[in-house]
């Protein structure tokens, strides 16, 4: 790489930085973002005044006198007072100039440090009521990328507002948009009078630079900070298939599974999220936990222990059980009791339990890894069970492959429902192929959990 010596330029360095910008496949957008950046000649422009600005700041040159301009008209009506020779001429026909006058005028403003403007005095007539709209212009640099904003329209006034800024985005970088401003032209575009979906597709179409007029929002104090929420998907989403979605551009995929992290709780019903390990650093919508429901099956009381039944029945009063049942009027079940008193031999407790009583076992008092183990039922089963009887006369009875294809359509359904109702509870699937290689799988799985970290709710190590 070039060396870059004390005596390089601002600009010269940022065209030197954009020269030696490397394609990467992690961060493509950065990078087409970076160069869009460094090649507008706007910033160049600026990066040149910014090093006059510098030169000037080291050398502070003060100046000799603080009205040059005075000194020069009185030094031309003394040389108009008397004979001129030909120096004294040359000299006060210079002094006339009027590019001269003017950089002698610009000398004194410099040196008598006059620059502010000088405003017209206000009316006298000027209403109380009257109140002036300060307008911002904002020029964004952006590539193929969104701009990261959603907007809506003001129910009472009919403007154009930033509804939210979505974390990582073009217009979160920027700094310079915020929740609440008012947007009244888009490149030099009236706006006002356009419905938010035309609104969206001109700002989604504008590649490059985009320039906004915007009306700040009353500006209040940041009460946000950034998340540090983490969450486990508890089932897909598909935001192009939600209708209830505000933007669904605008929305975050998930599949059941993914640990997403939560960068902005701002709207309470739409959280920003992002998915943990995915290079892309702009946030995203996902619906909150205001739209979980609520479960039917979900009640107390599902838990069993046994002893004499009167007993028994009164620890299933207390909730001394995870589960219980009936079979041939004796009640059975696994006391909370039993687990402890193997966790508290420093031994790993395994328990079979129904599905229903993991309410009961996936608190923080036990901290369970959950493992589904189903069946591997293939297709080429079910299509050999499934055939004509024909097929199947030099083989076995029509009768026995028929149960024997009810009992596997029974057992793919019973998986099916257990996965749907209970699926977000689980941690890990085991697809059971022979009870050797099963059982191998298990044992591997319970290594892993006792030497690796987990993903566990915040709940379950918070004190």
């Amino acid at each position: 790489m070039p060396i870059v010596s004390a005596s390089t330029g601002l600009h010269e360095t940022l065209a030197l930085l954009t020269s030696q910008l490397h394609p990467d496949a992690n961060h493509k957008e950065d990078l087409v973002f970076l160069r869009d950046v460094f090649s507008e000649k706007s910033i160049s422009y600026l990066m040149k005044i910014h090093e006059k600005l510098r030169q000037y700041e080291k050398y502070s040159p003060t100046p000799v006198l603080h009205s040059a301009s005075c000194l020069a008209e009185d030094l031309a009506e003394e040389l108009q007072s008397g004979a001129l020779q030909e120096d004294e001429r040359e000299l006060l026909l210079l002094l006339s100039t009027p590019h001269l006058k003017a950089v002698l005028s610009a000398h004194d403003i410099v040196a008598q440090k006059k620059f502010d403007p000088v405003l017209p005095p206000l009316p006298e007539d000027l209403d109380d009521d009257f109140e002036e709209e300060s307008v911002k212009i904002v020029r964004l640099v952006k590539n193929k990328e969104p701009l990261g904003a959603t907007i809506r329209r003001d129910e009472v006034t009919g403007a154009v507002i930033v509804a939210r800024i979505m974390r990582g985005g073009a217009a979160d970088r920027s700094g310079l948009v915020h929740v609440g401003d008012e947007l009244r032209e888009v490149n030099g575009n009236l706006i006002t009078h356009k419905r938010p979906e035309e609104i969206s597709q001109i700002l989604s179409q504008s590649q490059g630079s985009i320039t906004l007029k915007i009306i700040p929002a009353v500006a209040e104090e940041d009460k946000l900070r950034e998340s540090r929420a983490y969450l486990r998907a508890l089932f897909d989403y598909t935001p192009f298939e939600d209708k209830a979605t505000p933007c669904q551009e605008a929305g975050l995929p998930f599949r059941r599974g993914d640990i997403l992290q939560v960068v902005s709780q701002e709207d309470a019903t739409w959280w920003q999220a992002k998915k943990v390990g995915d290079c892309n650093l702009r946030a995203a919508l996902i619906p909150s936990t205001q739209f979980q429901e609520r479960k039917s099956h979900e009640r107390e009381g599902v838990e069993y222990h046994f002893i004499s039944r009167a007993a028994f029945e009164a620890d299933i009063q207390n909730g001394k059980f995870i589960e219980f049942g009936e079979y041939k009027e004796n009640l059975y079940g696994t006391s909370l009791e039993s687990i402890h008193k193997v966790l508290n031999q420093n031994k790993v407790c395994l328990v079979d339990v129904q599905p229903e009583a993991m309410k009961t076992l996936r608190t923080a008092e036990f901290k369970p890894f959950i493992i589904f183990v189903r069946p591997r039922i293939c297709d080429g089963q079910r299509k050999y069970f499934g055939s004509s009887s024909s097929d199947l006369c030099n083989s076995e009875p029509f009768f026995t492959c028929s149960h024997q294809d009810d009992d596997l359509l029974e057992m793919r359904q019973s998986a099916e429902k257990m996965d749907e109702c209970y699926g977000h509870w689980v941690d890990y699937v085991l697809v059971k192929e022979d009870p050797v290689s099963a059982l191998e799988e298990l044992q591997n799985v319970l290594e892993r959990v006792q030497t690796e970290p987990q993903w566990v709710p915040v709940c379950w190590v918070r004190r």
